[in-house]
């Protein structure tokens, strides 16, 4: 075992790749507006703001065409919604939307375990999931939670699901887990149902041996065993948003939710 008071490292996050469908999309204007999808989803562009193209264009260091052709995509996925007079504001979603994405996550990335676990996990593959239960295990010897560790907790745990998807090939399966957590509270990238301390630790704890055992039941090839392990994974995730929203107020925005909770 290695020396836990060493800085626990994580392997990079990574996103599900797009499919090639995204006809007339351009890498400037993708690249745009996935740092406003990220700026949305982090809280920092609260619920219900309105989007100027010259802040946003000044802020991002760009003109103002890839903006104004970003938000038009990010209104097409859903994050914004039609402003006063023109332009965007970011939309507001309801707990029921959130759950929903949620269920939708839970019935793909199930279906994921078990399409590798009955083709078999590539070597690569398993070697880098191998490196995100060490990372999360390392993470773990600390024994508490604090800013210091949130960010590569969020990267391993953000890169063991991408990979899970990703390994299976299937580019339909990928893009759709993307688009369910593009809503805010309900992906990967972006774990949210814990504070800091020693509650969170306790909840990241259970949540890495439910990766530990998901990987061993699609290296086993245990098929309906890792499918039903996710599905349970994203369910026990999806209560606690539910419980810690509830606690809040039945509708409300994310970056308010966000500041309650973090804080």
């Amino acid at each position: 075992m290695e020396n836990s008071s060493a800085k626990p490292t994580a392997p990079e996050a990574e996103q599900p790749p797009l499919a090639n469908s995204r006809a007339g999309v351009s890498s400037k204007q993708e690249s745009v507006a996935t740092k406003i999808r990220d700026l949305i989803i982090d809280g920092e562009l609260p619920s219900g703001l309105h989007l100027m193209e010259i802040p946003l264009a000044d802020r991002l260091g760009v003109s103002r065409t890839p903006v104004r052709e970003a938000l038009a995509l990010l209104a097409q996925e859903g994050l914004l919604e039609p402003g006063p007079k023109r332009g965007y504001k970011v939309r507001t979603f309801t707990l029921d939307e959130i759950l929903e994405a949620y269920d939708v996550r839970g019935v793909l990335e199930a279906a994921a375990c078990r399409m590798l676990a009955e083709s078999g996990l590539p070597q690569d593959t398993a070697d880098r999931l191998n490196d995100c239960l060490v990372g999360g295990d390392r993470l773990l010897e600390v024994g508490v939670f604090d800013e210091e560790h949130q960010t590569p907790w969020l990267e391993m745990n953000n890169m063991l699901h991408t990979l899970l998807t990703t390994a299976t090939g299937n580019q339909m399966l990928c893009n759709f887990v993307m688009q369910s957590q593009r809503v805010p509270l309900a992906s990967a990238r972006h774990v949210h149902w814990y504070k800091l301390g020693l509650e969170n630790y306790d909840l990241a704890r259970q949540a890495h041996r439910d990766h530990h055992a998901i990987v061993e039941a699609i290296i086993r090839r245990q098929a309906h065993r890792a499918q039903a392990l996710m599905e349970e994974h994203i369910y026990f995730s999806r209560e606690l948003v539910e419980k810690r929203f509830r606690q809040q107020r039945d509708s409300i925005g994310f970056g308010m939710l966000q500041q309650a909770w973090l804080a």
